[in-house]
């Protein structure tokens, strides 16, 4: 039996991993629709809309020389929402979690950011935590 850690966990955008991130999160949630009728006497549902929305908290990092054509810096799915002017639709990303190390442990998807900020205080590393939404269904999800 193999468990993981979050060591071995990572965000991947563009292609590539986010340089430094501490931690994300994804919940996916189903709403029920309530099928009752006058004469029932307990609730009962059936499946509706199924949706998912994360976070993840990006380390304020500089990229290195010789790391930036491996890595992606946290600015740019930064950049999809901190910005002058309108968010469009050009500014949804293709977002890959990785539990593992290997491919079945991964998800995939399309989404949106729709909240991301610059979090610096005395003592603490600056982080940048950002929440998005999935748009659409799932591309690839765990095996």
């Amino acid at each position: 039996m193999a468990f993981f850690t979050g060591r071995a966990g990572s965000l991947v955008f563009g292609g590539k991993p986010v340089a430094k991130i501490r931690d994300w999160s994804i919940e996916t949630t189903v709403e029920l629709l309530s099928t009752n009728d006058i004469s029932s006497s307990v609730n009962t549902f059936t499946p509706g809309v199924k949706g998912a929305t994360g976070s993840a908290t990006l380390m304020y990092y500089k990229l290195e020389s010789g790391e930036s054509a491996t890595k992606t810096q946290f600015t740019e799915l930064l950049s999809k929402i901190m910005k002058t002017g309108a968010v469009t639709e050009s500014e949804r990303v293709s977002l890959e979690l990785n539990v593992g190390t290997g491919t079945s442990d991964d998800i995939k998807f399309n989404a949106y950011i729709t909240s991301a900020s610059v979090s610096v205080s005395t003592g603490e590393l600056s982080v940048v935590p950002v929440n998005f939404t999935v748009d659409g269904d799932f591309t690839e999800v765990i095996a």
